[in-house]
């Protein structure tokens, strides 16, 4: 019975690290921003439309979003749309302002392509 409790033990310790590392990976806590690599293919070619996902509780998107604008060299992105209700900026960016974006892991999460979908 010890050996299976042991065995259960470091599974069970296996399965919680591996969560945190997904957790970290999707909300950025690791300080590493998740860039769609298609992105860095489009913004080394000109400008992409990019969604930007914020670090930020919903009651503060707005907070969130001001202070990556504040951040974002302006003749380098545009503001394409902000959402209310999710932790969203749309913007068209290119090299530079993707740059500034992977410096800003304490209010950006990951940078994603912004594809537009079929209707379904």
């Amino acid at each position: 019975m010890a050996g299976a409790s042991a065995t259960r033990a470091v599974i069970v310790a296996l399965l919680v690290a591996h969560i945190a590392s997904l957790v970290c990976s999707v909300t950025g806590w690791a300080g590493v921003i998740d860039v769609d690599p298609e992105v860095r293919t489009l913004v080394n070619a000109g400008r992409a439309r990019v969604l930007v996902t914020l670090l930020v509780r919903a009651t503060a998107i707005g907070r969130a979003q001001d202070a990556v604008l504040s951040r974002l060299p302006r003749s380098h992105g545009s503001l394409l749309r902000r959402y209310a209700s999710v932790p969203l900026l749309s913007l068209e960016i290119d090299a530079t302002a993707l740059l500034a974006l992977e410096r800003m892991p304490d209010v950006v999460a990951a940078v994603k392509l912004d594809r537009t979908a079929a209707p379904q």
